[in-house]
């Protein structure tokens, strides 16, 4: 490897949040006769209520977040709980953490990982947007793409793909470190995983142990094989 190879920067691949997150609430408000409990419907709506609602904010290259939690205690008052954290219920009850807002949730990380890119997703899913994202050729896996459970029991009840589920509320960004970005993205309570890396060939390639397949051009939504475009314009 010659110096100017060795210098050239490596763009990684980051998932910021819950991809099929909007998809998901549409099917649970929307479908009927689900296969599930009262109690366990109940529970999974307002689990996702419950998430960070992550903003970006292009002017300013930042992320706000809203409904994030929070620590009370003088220390670290207004420091973004990590998702590791235990007892979360428990504490939110004694008082010990709250849910409030957070303006600049990376304060500096457009400069200091090198963010080439930020996509919201939105209509297609992820896979759309893996096929949006600039920066030329790229590799990621299938096994490092985060969907909540019931994102999944619902996309089995319907038959659809979870890859193309509506995910408005989750991002692609195209940055250097992201490994290193995602465990921050973690320590503020937002889950985060770093799921390919950009390479100079010009091709987009699914490679994880599935085995290996080419991105093709996504434009279709899975609600949209269900509902009608007039039902879901409302996620737009």
């Amino acid at each position: 490897m010659n110096k100017e190879e060795s210098e050239k920067k490596i763009e990684d691949l980051v998932l910021l949040g819950y991809p099929g997150i909007s998809g998901s609430r549409f099917l649970w408000e929307k479908g009927n006769a689900l296969p599930f409990s009262a109690r366990y419907q109940k529970e999974e709506r307002q689990r996702i209520e419950d998430l960070p609602r992550l903003f970006w904010k292009e002017k300013t290259l930042s992320f706000s977040a809203e409904n994030i939690y929070l620590f009370t205690d003088k220390e670290r008052n207004g420091e973004a709980i990590p998702l590791y954290e235990k007892d979360i219920r428990a504490k939110e009850n004694a008082g010990e953490i709250k849910r409030g807002k957070i303006e600049d949730l990376f304060p500096g990380f457009a400069k200091e990982f090198s963010v080439a890119e930020v996509l919201p997703l939105g209509k297609g899913g992820i896979l759309a947007g893996l096929g949006e994202i600039g920066g030329g050729g790229l590799s990621f896996s299938y096994s490092k793409i985060s969907f909540l459970q019931s994102t999944i029991e619902l996309c089995e009840h319907f038959q659809l793909s979870p890859y193309t589920l509506h995910s408005k509320g989750a991002f692609l960004l195209r940055l250097e470190r992201g490994e290193d970005f995602a465990g921050l993205a973690r320590e503020k309570g937002i889950e985060a995983s770093c799921i390919g890396r950009f390479h100079e060939e010009k091709k987009r390639i699914r490679k994880d142990e599935y085995g290996e397949s080419y991105l093709y051009k996504q434009e279709r939504d899975s609600l949209e094989e269900i509902f009608t475009k007039e039902e879901t314009g409302i996620l737009t």
